[in-house]
């Protein structure tokens, strides 16, 4: 029997109590999700309208977190530019104290100095051809091309092309002249005087700047004409201890001066380097001091002259310009039948060549080198709008001053049978060794440490900014997609009330009849 009444329709199949059953049943699984996983949802939809929010601050943090991903590689790189720079400084500063007249001689034909220089310059290549993850640091464009070739390369002839000590070799022929003279030309003594003039040289040689004489009685006229003539002599007797001095430019652009000092001794009193026996006669007392002009002279030129050849001939092989060649002597690969008559022909050769010389000299470089700004050769973008520039060139300033005054100073060897071989090592340490130390090296040095610096900064800047946008856009997802499992025990616990409530509800109608409800 069926029950009837006003009560007939009420029982299980109601279909508003199973919906909110069902519902309930919805709710509570959704909480018991979120209490076992923490999150609202696991679909953005599930997330409302809060969906579109999570999305957007997934995509922020996710370029924040590209951007320090970034900023971090590139910071890793900068900092490893800025150890090799401050190594090449400190290495520089090192040969500002060395003592130039020192020397002891190694085997090899080299000061201790010097031996200490040859290691030091393949420490500093070493240092400039540092890379990380296969990308060089100092070769500009060419992240794949070590940027300097080894010292041993640098240095020596390759079979084709020749290194830094034949061109320095060549240089001190022309500079120096068939006579050792450094092309000046001292003529016989004439009226009791004598002339000093230069070749038509070019850039080779000695140049003269000045003349200054205390001689009583003496000649000191010029530098007069083009070539430049200087007339030395006497023209009446000069007292003991006057001097007459010349000054001469060399070809780095240093001054020495060739001071001769009159000396009224008797004439088996031997005299020193730079003075002259007081004669009886005017032509006398020039006679003597053209000798000791002459023996000067060829002194200075095996030395001083020397030493400043190699340097100009070191700038010349690590010219840094953009594209430029390396200046040799003229007729450098002139086809000759022996090599003293190559040796002839750069003593009288009159000009440089810079047209085809790269082909036939070695090329210390090998990075790219577009002559534009070396910072802007790698870039990279470390936040919105905000572009960091820290590309480096092994040829800048800084860098070549040291590689180049390491391998001139180091290129140069000697023999202890060679008298003038301790001077000619002074006046090349004071040149190169000093150079290494001196301001200009090391403001140029500076200069790309802080341009560096300054990118580093901007990355730290901007990682800053990151880390913020981060804990924002963190804080914004959470608020969306994240619950409180407390809040939420508290929900499951009261729908559980509910749910029981109604099952309770179900349970009792289920049970009514005409006979119980009777």
């Amino acid at each position: 029997m069926t029950s009837i009444g006003p009560y007939s329709s009420v029982g299980v199949g109601r279909p508003s109590l199973a919906r909110t059953q069902a519902d309930l049943r919805t709710q509570l699984d959704d909480l018991t999700q979120q209490l076992s996983t923490g999150k609202t949802a696991t679909t953005y939809a599930g997330l409302g309208a809060g969906g579109a929010v999570s999305l957007s601050m997934r995509a922020r943090l996710a370029s924040a977190e590209s951007y320090q991903a970034t900023g971090a590689t590139v910071g890793v790189r900068v900092n490893l530019m800025a150890t090799t720079l401050t190594g090449l400084e400190n290495l520089g500063a090192q040969y500002k104290t060395i003592d130039s007249n020192s020397f002891d001689l190694t085997t090899a034909g080299l000061t201790v100095d010097q031996s200490q220089a040859a290691a030091d310059l393949q420490e500093a290549i070493a240092q400039l051809n540092v890379e990380v993850g296969g990308r060089y640091l100092f070769s500009g464009r060419s992240t794949d091309v070590k940027p300097v070739l080894t010292a041993d390369a640098m240095l020596n002839d390759d079979g084709d092309k020749a290194g830094l000590k034949t061109v320095i070799a060549e240089r001190r022929l022309a500079d120096l002249g068939a006579d050792g003279r450094g092309r000046l030309d001292v003529s016989d003594v004439s009226g009791g005087t004598f002339t000093v003039a230069q070749e038509a040289s070019g850039p080779f040689g000695f140049k003269l700047a000045s003349v200054s004489s205390t001689l009583t009685g003496g000649v000191a006229q010029g530098p007069t004409g083009d070539p430049a003539t200087v007339t030395l002599g006497a023209a009446g007797t000069p007292q003991d201890g006057e001097t007459v001095a010349l000054g001469l430019t060399l070809p780095d652009g240093t001054k020495e001066n060739l001071t001769l000092t009159a000396r009224a001794v008797a004439s088996d009193e031997a005299l020193q380097a730079g003075e002259f026996r007081i004669g009886a006669t005017p032509d006398e007392t020039a006679a003597n001091m053209q000798a000791a002009f002459d023996a000067s002279l060829k002194t200075l030129g095996s030395t001083a002259l020397t030493a400043a050849s190699a340097v100009e001939a070191g700038e010349a092989f690590f010219s840094t310009a953009a594209g430029a060649e390396p200046a040799r002597v003229a007729g450098f690969d002139g086809a000759y039948a022996s090599d003293a008559e190559r040796a002839a022909a750069l003593q009288n050769a009159s000009s440089l060549d810079a047209a085809g010389t790269a082909d036939l000299t070695v090329s210390w470089y090998q990075g790219e080198d577009a002559g534009d700004d070396p910072r802007r050769t790698a870039t990279a973008a470390v936040d919105d709008g905000v572009t960091v520039a820290y590309g480096a060139r092994a040829n800048e300033a800084g860098t070549t001053a040291v590689i180049r005054n390491l391998a001139v100073f180091s290129a140069m060897s000697f023999t202890p049978s060679d008298g003038d071989a301790k001077a000619r090592y002074a006046a090349l340490a004071s040149r190169t060794a000093n150079a290494m130390g001196a301001a200009e090296t090391t403001s140029a040095i500076k200069t790309i440490a802080v341009d560096l610096a300054t990118a580093n900064t901007s990355i730290k800047a901007a990682d800053d900014r990151h880390d913020a946008t981060k804990a924002l856009a963190e804080s914004a997802i959470s608020g969306v997609e994240d619950v409180s499992k407390e809040e939420v025990t508290l929900k499951i616990l009261s729908l559980q009330t509910s749910l029981q409530a109604s099952y309770q509800v179900t349970a009792t109608l289920r049970q009514l009849s005409l006979v119980n409800f009777l």
